[in-house]
């Protein structure tokens, strides 16, 4: 039983790191946009802020983020590449 208890323990703990990996959705105070880039480290918040600088034309700070980003008439949606996407949800 004890086995059985501390097995179930490291599954848990394997899918709650995984999480670390899935795409973040990143948000801008006064900007329109969300930038979807892998990850959650300092890295990938570097990575979202430039391209939100290199679509936008100014420097970008960000407010919050997000599992996903569908485009509506009030944002717009773009990858870590800097290309617009209809639709980016993590997996």
């Amino acid at each position: 039983m004890k086995q059985l208890i501390l097995g179930a323990a490291a599954v848990l703990a394997v899918v709650g790191s995984a999480s670390v990996a899935e795409a973040k959705c990143f948000a801008f105070r006064g900007k329109d946009i969300k930038v979807c880039v892998d990850g959650d480290d300092n890295a990938a918040r570097r990575r979202a802020t430039s391209v939100c600088a290199d679509v936008t034309g100014s420097d970008c700070a960000i407010s919050g983020y997000s599992g996903e980003c569908q485009r509506s008439s009030s944002v717009r949606c773009y990858d870590g590449a800097g290309d617009e996407q209809r639709r980016i949800q993590s997996e």
